[in-house]
């Protein structure tokens, strides 16, 4: 399980809604989980920050059907009290919607399981800013939090989550970013380009695919690629490719050859582990997995000191934000029993007529005679 936080948070509450759940709230593989689409989108349209909402999702690789309710919904409230630890649930308002449309096939009916999540940025009793996640002082805390799930939860058939953090799990390269079909970068023959001119150009799609098997020749070939800089030497001078922009998890080059209908050379993202700032060719190797597996005890351990001493730190900082935050008084209102046909009913004793009650009952009738 990964998790991700969406970009997008200025719109109206209808606009990630709808994308939930459909225009229409009928989304095919869609269910809400837990929260009501309407409040959600109502406290949103009425937040007054620019920023109005935050989502995201936990994706799973696992399948929608392969994970018991019960552990859903233990994954989405340990996730809220990592988000907001030391508030109370009527301070927060949060909507937890379930995908199952990813990876559908003949013989997996069901998809992937997404745990689709939507909160208003606004703390509900003092309507001051509520910022759910920033990855300056959240992200350790909520790395910390998904790595602890993925250790803890087993699926229906009792087998561990998938580890995203295992070397085996590694892509090396990311192939066809925008494709509709995209084959799997696993499925990528490595094949090293003979000479600058020998590069597919007939496409981005093309040419990007073509650099990535000629880097993964180039990194099956020992000592050749050993970090970033290695990578970014044979991508200008080995394959005479134009370098426009290095970030942390991407490449992005041109080629001379390959141009736009306007005839500008069009930039091409390559992305994947080789492409990372931190690229180390020793995480490739069957090696890195055999040490993974070894400090797992290690890791463990980490992750468990990691959360506890970020939850009090966002406890205080909470505490102190929404210190005026009282809790609204509970309403004094008197609730008589509802008496259905199966509920029990006490026995009622009934008190003894007296000589004076019967003698006035005996007159009463007397007149109706």
């Amino acid at each position: 399980m990964i998790v991700k936080f969406f970009q997008r948070s200025k719109e109206k509450g209808s606009a990630p809604v709808n994308y939930f759940l459909g225009k229409d709230k009928d989304r095919e593989f869609a269910r809400v989980l837990s929260g009501d689409p309407f409040v959600t989108e109502h406290l949103i349209n009425a937040t007054p920050y620019e920023h109005k909402y935050k989502s995201g999702v936990l994706s799973f690789t696992e399948r929608a059907d392969e994970i018991s309710e019960a552990n859903k919904f233990r994954i989405m409230r340990e996730f809220e009290q990592t988000l907001f630890p030391g508030l109370e649930p009527d301070q927060y308002d949060i909507l937890w919607i379930e995908h199952s449309d990813k990876d559908i096939d003949a013989n997996n009916p069901v998809g992937r399981l997404e745990l689709n999540f939507l909160i208003p940025c606004q703390e509900l009793r003092s309507g001051k800013r509520l910022q759910p996640y920033y990855a300056g002082a959240d992200k350790t805390r909520v790395n910390a939090w998904k790595n602890i799930i993925n250790r803890e939860i087993k699926t229906i058939s009792g087998e561990p989550l998938t580890d995203p953090n295992a070397p085996s799990r590694k892509r090396k390269v990311h192939n066809y970013i925008g494709a509709i079909n995209r084959p799997s970068p696993y499925d990528i023959k490595p094949k090293r380009a003979k000479s600058k001119d020998d590069l597919d150009t007939s496409s981005r799609d093309s040419l990007r695919e073509s650099i990535n098997q000629h880097m993964l020749a180039m990194l099956s070939a020992s000592g050749r690629l050993d970090d970033q800089k290695a990578v970014v030497h044979e991508l200008t001078t080995g394959l005479g490719l134009t370098l426009e922009r290095i970030a942390p998890t991407s490449i992005t080059i041109s080629h001379r050859a390959c141009k736009d209908i306007n005839g500008k050379p069009q930039r091409v993202r390559l992305e994947g582990g080789i492409y990372r700032k931190d690229f180390d060719a020793k995480d490739f190797t069957s090696k890195a997995q055999s040490d993974y597996e070894s400090t797992e005890v290690r890791r463990r351990l980490r992750d468990h000191s990691i959360h506890a001493d970020t939850m009090a730190k966002k406890t205080e900082y909470h505490k102190e934000m929404y210190r005026d935050a009282v809790a609204p008084p509970a309403l004094d209102i008197a609730v008589n029993p509802v008496i259905i046909e199966d509920t029990p009913q006490k026995s009622v004793e009934t008190p003894p007529v007296t000589d004076k009650e019967r003698e006035v009952r005996v007159a009463r009738r007397s007149l109706f005679r």
